[in-house]
């Protein structure tokens, strides 16, 4: 949210199954990655900008990657079309199945 340069940032979340995974979207309308920068995002410390420019440390997304990561999902993003940029992360469905119902003999 501090990646904007707008005075009232917007954020959309939203969850879909798929299968036997989870997949979020997090989209923003902050100034956006560029292509060669977007694996490198999630590397920890690995900033695009200067302190002076945009305040933090570099391990935001590295720790969203390290979190994913150990749930055995992925992560990634992606450019908006008109400005902005949309995470992506997968988590596997783990929810317990239900047992199917029993025969009447």
């Amino acid at each position: 949210m501090k990646y904007t340069e707008k005075k009232t940032p917007r954020v959309e979340l939203s969850a879909e199954l798929r299968q036997s995974e989870w997949l979020f979207h997090v989209k923003d309308e902050g100034i956006g990655i560029p292509a060669d920068q977007r694996q490198r995002v999630f590397e920890a410390f690995h900033r695009l900008h200067s302190e002076s420019e945009y305040p933090g440390t570099g391990l935001g997304l590295a720790t969203c990657k390290k979190i994913v990561e150990r749930l055995d999902g992925k992560i990634w993003v992606e450019p908006r079309p008109g400005g902005g940029s949309e995470f992506l992360f997968t988590i596997p469905n783990r929810a317990p199945q239900a047992d199917p119902p029993e025969r009447a003999e």
